[in-house]
């Protein structure tokens, strides 16, 4: 059971205890310092870099392997250097402790040692040579945590003669590391960086790491869907009975002729993957908050969706048409496979392209399984009608049900783009009804096709196939769209004239200064603003609530913590009862019941 652990102060009382404990800054909690492991560096030969963080007692980071998507993850980059090879960074294991309210974490807690080995390159000439780079952690006890803290990470050494004399420095403090690395060491900085560790999000849906299955699902069926575009269903059936037919009625060969033309489609995806992974340097996360990354990404994905509805057409290179090959041979079914998957794109581009997008906010390893498996997806077809080539005379041909498979993309190509430019909307309309606009989208595209059903289709049994398909895109739609547009909150965002508005209404006001870094911050959300009975709570009491996100450093509300809280440690919850000029506050992790007193 959580003992509370929360003090319920008063704000000059709060003031007052951070003053006095002012070594408690975030910048005092730990230090750092950056080690090279000899006084100077000779061409072709290794050394060690060690990067030393010491935690004051009381406090922790946590690990480079955290256990909760929220935290910081404990983190090391170098800046590429043009004589040296700097390996990846050698994390030490964290260890696992319990915190009373938030279970089992893993961290780092006293002295911390990472060392980056490195090779100088062969040649390099000689003279000084400065290795830049930061290092990233953030600091928290068992009630509180700090912002994140990026110190920068830096070392003036020289490249000598081969001749020259050199020294070991503090040996005792590389006594850790195991030289044997040296034996596959590559260069880091060239790698794409180290995802976060933890879960991904969909669409604004928190998809934890342990049900990526669910993605890999997804994924499978956009591949099989693929298929069913007007540009690739003709190819189909076409192609399953001419497997059969150039194996000579022998099934194992034309099994043999369907994986080589499913690898191709494979292939093809792969590349695609290879694609995203050189891009993959590119901090994503950071680009999806700027305006001139998402402005241009919003009007393509405009775009692409017209082009779903017929507006205009994109081709692929004419030369492609013209490629000829050996239907009856394993090398010349691989090259029609990379090309079927090429051909497919005037109709799935759109898809295409918002898959590439999204993939390219995954992690490394993640977005290339993805992308494999869309195109395990697309060749899966392929490869049961080669060892069933009966089935092929039973598929429908190309007509006007794969257009309207096509259009239907359309509209959920728009639904993204709504997503995107969710981002340049006012606050007042970007809050949780803004999911409705999404699911009206979605919801449109299940009604075109329940329509189009009727207009194309006089049997019955085809009518109820595509009622059930449209509900099966609708429902989920809406059922994770009443989730996201009634929270057990209705927050207001945090602004100065929003809280001047709240005051002057005479009703009891809290503010929540909370940030996605912020891991406290989301066990406050989880136990107390989740439960059923503390929101019953608040609204019957006519209670505002403002939410203060705090994590962009330029966000509004940090001017009001700061002056709350000197330190800027959150969670931090401030009350303003009718009447009362200075707030209540609870600071760290706090009770419902402590929640409720403050507002009394």
């Amino acid at each position: 059971m959580m003992k509370p652990m929360l003090r319920l102060l008063g704000a000059p009382t709060f003031l007052c205890l951070f003053l006095a404990t002012a070594a408690a800054q975030p910048t005092d909690l730990a230090s750092s310092r950056a080690v090279l492991s000899q006084s100077a560096l000779r061409a072709g030969e290794n050394a060690v870099i060690a990067v030393v963080v010491d935690i004051k007692d009381g406090y922790h980071a946590q690990s480079f392997k955290p256990s909760d998507p929220n935290y910081i993850a404990f983190d090391v980059a170098l800046e590429p250097n043009d004589r040296l090879i700097l390996g990846a960074p050698i994390y030490p294991a964290g260890h696992d402790a319990e915190y009373p309210a938030l279970g089992r974490l893993n961290v780092y807690d006293g002295r911390v040692i990472v060392y980056v080995p490195l090779k100088v390159k062969d040649g390099a000439a000689t003279g000084p040579v400065a290795i830049r780079g930061r290092l990233t952690y953030q600091i928290c006890d068992d009630q509180v945590c700090f912002p994140p803290e990026s110190p920068p990470v830096s070392i003036e050494s020289e490249i000598v003669a081969a001749t020259a004399e050199v020294k070991a420095v503090e040996p005792t403090l590389f006594a850790g590391f195991d030289p044997s690395v040296f034996a596959t060491l590559v260069d880091a900085t060239a790698l794409p960086a180290r995802p976060r560790a933890g879960a991904q999000r969909i669409f604004g849906v928190e998809l934890a790491s342990n049900s990526y299955w669910l993605a890999f699902a997804g994924a499978l069926v956009v591949g099989v869907l693929f298929n069913i575009v007007p540009c690739v269903l003709p190819v189909l059936p076409l192609k399953a009975i001419g497997f059969y037919e150039a194996a000579q009625h022998s099934r194992g060969k034309c099994v043999a002729l369907g994986l080589a033309f499913s690898a191709g489609i494979v292939l093809t995806f792969v590349g695609l993957a290879l694609l995203v992974l050189v891009f993959h340097v590119v901090d994503w996360g950071e680009l999806f908050s700027k305006w001139w990354f998402v402005g241009p990404l919003t009007i393509l994905l405009l775009v692409f969706a017209v082009g779903q509805f017929g507006f205009f057409g994109v081709r692929v290179p004419n030369f492609l048409y013209n490629v000829t090959y050996k239907n009856d041979t394993l090398p010349g079914n691989l090259v029609h496979g990379v090309i079927t998957a090429l051909l497919s794109t005037p109709c799935t581009f759109g898809l295409f392209f918002a898959l590439l997008t999204w993939a390219a906010t995954q992690p490394a390893g993640v977005a290339v399984a993805l992308l494999t498996v869309v195109g395990a997806g697309m060749a899966a077809p392929y490869l049961l009608l080669s060892a069933f080539p009966e089935l092929a005379r039973k598929l429908p041909r190309a007509g006007e049900w794969s257009e309207v498979v096509k259009q239907m993309m359309g509209f959920l190509l728009l639904a993204t783009a709504a997503y995107f430019a969710k981002s340049f909307l006012p606050d007042a309309l970007r809050g949780p009804n803004f999911w409705w606009v999404i699911f009206a989208l979605i919801a449109a595209a299940g009604l075109f096709l329940v329509v189009r059903a009727f207009q194309i289709s006089q049997h019955g049994r085809t009518i109820a196939i595509a009622c059930a398909v449209a509900l099966l895109l609708v429902a989920p739609a809406f059922a994770v769209t009443l989730k996201l547009a009634n929270p057990p909150i209705q927050w207001t965002y945090y602004d100065d004239a929003a809280l001047e508005r709240a005051r002057s209404a005479g009703k009891p006001v809290l503010v929540k200064f909370t940030a996605d870094w912020c891991a406290n911050c989301q066990t406050i959300e989880l136990t107390v603003f989740g439960d059923e009975q503390t929101v019953k709570w608040l609204r019957q009491h006519g209670v505002t609530a403002i939410k203060a996100d705090l994590t962009k450093q330029t966000a509004p509300g940090w001017t009001l913590l700061r002056k709350l809280n000197p330190v800027g440690a959150i969670p931090v919850t401030a009350v303003w009862m009718p009447g009362q000029t200075e707030p209540r506050i609870l600071a760290g992790i706090y009770s419902s019941d402590e929640l409720k007193a403050a507002l009394q």
